[in-house]
């Protein structure tokens, strides 16, 4: 299965090294449009409003179920993350991959839309 990584799971980011057994497969973005904001300066949230916001720019991993159950706890699963599957493109390719989006409430009209972090 492939996970689509936008923030400190990215290389070079404090938490990668969860991904040190992961396949990296390439740099994509999303296929649709979402607001990704960043509230705590080192954590930024993906919010699941299609349509809104930028093309998010992130890293693609082949990963297994023992690397899912372990972004799962990092992510806070299913409390305070939510896993879906959505497109994201590379060179034109797309893939379906999962993506964690925030799961809580969070009124992010008046902050700063990012499309990278």
């Amino acid at each position: 299965m492939y996970i689509f990584v936008y923030g400190t799971l990215k290389r070079g980011l404090h938490n990668h090294d969860l991904l040190e057994n992961a396949e990296f497969v390439c740099e994509a973005t999303t296929k649709e449009k979402y607001p990704m904001v960043n509230t705590e300066e080192h954590f930024p949230y993906l919010i699941d409003d299609k349509g809104i916001g930028h093309h998010i720019q992130g890293e693609v991993y082949r990963i297994d179920e023992t690397i899912l159950a372990i972004l799962d706890i990092l992510e806070g699963y299913p409390e305070h993350y939510d896993r879906q599957q959505i497109q994201v493109v590379s060179l034109g390719i797309e893939l379906t991959a999962i993506v964690y989006f925030l799961k809580d409430e969070i009124d992010y009209t008046n902050l700063k839309l990012l499309e990278s972090f």
